[in-house]
């Protein structure tokens, strides 16, 4: 049997581990935009399409998630499965470089999978990281989202440069075949969660516990999704294209990968520091303040022009503030629900405002793209909405609510 600090250790690595897997997913469409227009000559604007259908799946199916693992406390499994979805679709996606003959029907279905595989993590690590580190759970969500932090710079910087040597196929069925194997650790490596799973004596009874905190907290947690949703607009939206926005500004894909990677690496520092914030000042505060001045920063982003060292420190600074959702949101969340409907919280903000939210974002700068409106014209109005989920903030409530009836 484990003691509580074996206990904690062990959560926080596998399911960094966890967090480290499914972020690596996070830019690798944004960068596939790049070959797959380059090689195959396909629209952004289509390339937008297929952006826009993941993410909706993958906003949509976390909620169920969440739900389902409210009631079963199934977690080291689904995510474990979640982990090795993604990694049968970089397998697809790989497949779909073979020749032009593959490329819609697989990139299509890799782009379904990858949906459904970045339906599981957030809501279930997040769970998993509170059960276990209850009361500093934001800081522990701040340490194991810098993971996923570390997931996103690097993917950039591996996979564009294997691409360059062994090409999009080899590189891909590389990362697909990383991802199951993570999958199966993950799985045996939160073993100890097994007994958690199988002591839910009647999951009828606890669904109808569940529906009543969960309609007791419903209104607060629809206008926080409301914020997510608008920001998250703003955030996806402009990181699915920030790869041919920055080509486009380097003309070099390698100075792409390294722009990318450099800036992402802000967020590994980023979201440990949020993380404390949240468990030191409250959640409010956090969101209040990440959310303000990103879209500040990311309005000196855009004004840098093709200045690389501009660039690189102001979308590095953006990048630090926006990329705190986990820790800061969930944390947010933990504070303010009761354990019994977390996993559901966690999936509604991070899946239907966080996802869905970005799916909506990617949906208007596909249109306008279509419409013939420049990348960088589109960069500067989905601006608008980062600064227009800034409106939202005063209507969340603080902390300390958890126990109103």
């Amino acid at each position: 049997m484990l003691n509580a600090r074996s206990m904690r250790l062990r959560a926080l690595a596998f399911t960094s581990l966890g967090h480290f897997s499914n972020d690596f997913t996070t830019l690798l469409f944004s960068v596939l935009i790049i070959y797959y227009n380059k090689d195959f000559g396909l629209s952004l604007a289509l390339l937008g399409v297929v952006a826009i259908a993941y993410n909706t799946i993958s906003g949509f199916l976390s909620t169920p998630v969440g739900r389902f693992a409210d009631r079963t406390r199934m977690y080291r499994g689904l995510m474990a499965v979640g982990i090795a979805v993604l990694g049968v679709s970089m397998i697809l996606f790989a497949i779909s470089f073979v020749s032009g003959t593959f490329i819609i029907p697989a990139m299509l279905t890799a782009a379904i999978l990858l949906g459904i595989g970045e339906a599981f993590y957030h809501p279930l690590g997040a769970s998993v990281i509170n059960i276990v580190y209850s009361d500093n759970s934001a800081s522990a969500l701040g340490v194991n989202g810098s993971f996923g932090s570390i997931g996103r710079a690097l993917l950039p910087i591996v996979l564009i440069p294997l691409i360059l040597k062994i090409g999009e196929f080899y590189a891909l069925l590389i990362l697909g075949a990383y991802a199951i194997l993570a999958g199966m650790v993950i799985f045996l490596g939160l073993g100890f969660l097994k007994a958690g799973e199988t002591r839910r004596k009647d999951t009828a009874i606890k669904a109808v516990s569940n529906r009543k905190a969960f309609r007791r907290y419903r209104p607060m947690l629809v206008i926080l999704v409301a914020m997510v949703f608008v920001k998250a607009m703003f955030l996806v939206g402009t990181t699915t294209y920030i790869s041919e926005y920055l080509l486009t500004q380097t003309h070099s894909e390698i100075m792409v990968s390294y722009v990318l990677t450099l800036s992402f690496v802000a967020a590994i520092v980023g979201q440990p520091i949020f993380g404390k914030l949240t468990d030191m000042y409250g959640g409010k505060a956090t969101i209040s303040i990440t959310t303000a001045f990103s879209a500040l920063l990311f309005l000196l982003f855009m004004l840098s022009g093709s200045d690389l060292v501009l660039i690189v420190v102001f979308y590095a600074i953006f990048i630090f503030l926006s990329f705190t959702g986990f820790p800061v949101l969930l944390g947010y969340v933990n504070q303010v629900v009761p354990k019994d409907i977390t996993t559901t919280a966690h999936g509604m903000v991070w899946g239907i405002g966080n996802t869905v939210g970005g799916a909506a974002g990617i949906a208007v700068m596909s249109l306008l793209l279509y419409l013939g409106v420049s990348l960088t014209h589109t960069m500067w109005v989905m601006l608008a909405f980062g600064i227009a989920s800034i409106c939202f903030i005063p209507f969340i409530p603080g902390e300390g609510k958890k126990h109103i009836k």
